[in-house]
């Protein structure tokens, strides 16, 4: 943060004097940023500038912000019509984070932490999004076990291959009390101009209040307000890449 504030190369004893720490110390964070790219030494060495791993995740934090902004309208149309909490999950990594919620106006709802992550295989939103990753990157997945949250949750390799080709057929995911007891929801993905899946929406709301039969029946209204956001950020479905099955 020092050299984000002077916006200039910095030596290391700028850099200890300037966040007060022992020169030694900040020289071995220094190097510990660089392995990582989040500071890049100066070609003569000695001093240190911002790295370009900072510049990948601001691109991240604008993109996010422009998907909240061009999603919200739709998230708080979806929240009318169901009267249930609807959630923005933004791929990151191999998990999810919830960035965006509606809440429902009833007394027992579904809560969520924005920035909260998620594993991707236990939940409408997280199988949503894991319908459409690339086929290497659902390998890695799957190769990296699925862990068990409650006695619903998928954790066969092979069977959640099978559940997630039949997702992207349908086009939205339900998730029956497998990421936390007592919870259901139905998700959707969400693509972005070049046709890569980087978000979903999802409606969740308690067990008691909606049954299966419920969620099958908002399915497709929950794809349509994804298809929504996903054209508000230019995808058209000539654009979009292979991925892990088929999208009708």
């Amino acid at each position: 943060s020092y050299l984000g504030s002077v916006a200039r190369d910095c030596g290391v004893h700028e850099v200890a004097r300037g966040v007060g720490l022992h020169p030694s110390t900040a020289y071995r964070l220094l190097t510990v940023l660089a392995r990582h790219q989040f500071v890049q030494p100066t070609p003569e060495g000695g001093r240190y500038g911002l790295g370009l791993r900072l510049l990948e995740l601001g691109n991240r934090v604008l993109d996010s912000l422009e998907l909240r902004t061009r999603a919200r309208p739709v998230l708080e149309e979806l929240m009318a019509k169901t009267r249930e909490t609807v959630f923005l999950m933004v791929l990151d990594g191999d998990t999810g984070i919830y960035v965006d919620r509606i809440e429902s106006p009833q007394r027992i709802r579904v809560a969520a932490n924005l920035g909260y992550r998620e594993y991707l295989h236990c939940s409408a939103v997280g199988k949503a999004i894991l319908a459409h990753v690339p086929a290497d990157r659902l390998a890695r997945i799957l190769a990296a076990g699925l862990p068990r949250l409650t006695a619903r949750t998928i954790t066969d390799p092979d069977r959640l291959r099978r559940h997630v080709l039949e997702v992207a057929r349908r086009g939205f995911a339900i998730d029956d009390e497998e990421g936390e007891e007592g919870l259901r929801c139905v998700g959707a993905p969400i693509f972005d101009h070049q046709g890569n899946v980087v978000a979903s929406v999802s409606v969740s709301g308690p067990a008691y209040r909606l049954s299966v039969d419920q969620l099958e029946a908002w399915g497709p209204m929950v794809r349509a307000a994804a298809d929504a956001i996903s054209t508000a950020l230019g995808f058209r479905p000539a654009s979009r890449r292979g991925t892990a099955g088929p999208r009708p």
